[in-house]
């Protein structure tokens, strides 16, 4: 069942069955859950609660036992805190993109395709809707297919790629998606550089892509047909990530005259790329 599809839950949906999970202790019967979280719903076999475990167990993060009586987090949820949402969305994108471990769900093949394809878009001059992405970017795939089946994908795409940190609602446009990989790519370098710590900019574009492989430049969007110039150059969509973590003050890069591989990231203010040898992540506030 492909997590663009109904009945699969929304993110959000499934964390709350996460949540509830999370804050006992041993397996939970499911008819706890339904008696807690969806009591409105007799029919046992088609309730938001059973999507969402079996979404969870289709991407490895939660396991049933006694036939299906019983139902605990596995894998990177398996000691989640209750109230540690940035841990539960590291956990689903790991799942969703195949990392740490995990294989690539094939329930989260049209997931990943519509993130490569978005990632390849530019936050800093395009948002999206649904009649926008229909009318004039249905084909934009490389392969010539349609981004997306049908419209019915488009509302769970959004919710999945705000819950993944790999997309955002435009601030200043109603019902408009942009392209904002921001969330991910902070948690990302908060979780594998040291802060305070100089990094060459070009390692750092690299551990980005490994942990991210749906940014232009890594392994999924490659296979996709996605490509770049030259490994050191930076997609739009994640320059626009790194600039703003620098205005946010919780990234600094700068630039050495003679570096040798500076990476190049695309700026809308200049008529050039903008060249960085180096990045540091300062401590932040919050995620």
């Amino acid at each position: 069942m492909a997590l663009l599809n109904t009945p699969v839950p929304y993110p959000g949906e499934i964390w709350v069955v996460v949540r509830f999970l999370a804050s006992q202790s041993g397996p939970v019967a499911s008819k706890t859950l339904r008696t807690f979280l969806e009591p409105h719903n007799p029919d046992e076999k088609t309730t938001t609660v059973r999507y969402a475990l079996s979404t969870l167990r289709s991407l490895g993060l939660a396991e049933e036992s006694g036939d299906g009586e019983y139902w605990n987090l596995s894998g990177a949820l398996a000691d989640l805190q209750s109230d540690d949402y940035a841990a539960f969305q590291r956990a689903l994108r790991a799942a969703v993109l195949g990392l740490h471990g995990h294989q690539p769900a094939e329930t989260a093949d049209d997931l990943r395709r519509a993130l490569v394809w978005s990632l390849s878009r530019d936050p800093f001059s395009e948002s999206f809707s649904w009649a926008l992405v229909d009318t004039r970017h249905q084909k934009d795939a490389p392969d010539g297919e349609l981004v997306f089946v049908n419209g019915s994908r488009w509302a769970p795409f959004v919710a999945w790629a705000g819950t993944l940190g790999l997309g955002a609602s435009a601030p200043h446009i109603a019902q408009r998606h942009i392209p904002d990989c921001t969330c991910a790519v902070q948690q990302v370098l908060q979780e594998h550089l040291p802060a305070g710590t100089p990094a060459d900019a070009l390692e750092v574009l690299r551990l980005l892509r490994e942990h991210l492989p749906v940014l232009p430049g890594g392994a999924i969007s490659e296979s996709s047909g996605y490509g770049l110039p030259d490994d050191r150059t930076v997609g739009t969509a994640l320059s626009f990530a790194l600039m703003r973590g620098e205005h946010e003050k919780w990234l600094v890069m700068s630039s050495d005259s003679d570096a040798k591989q500076p990476i190049k990231l695309q700026d809308p203010e200049r008529l050039s790329m903008r060249l960085c040898s180096s990045i540091t992540r300062q401590e932040a506030t919050h995620v």
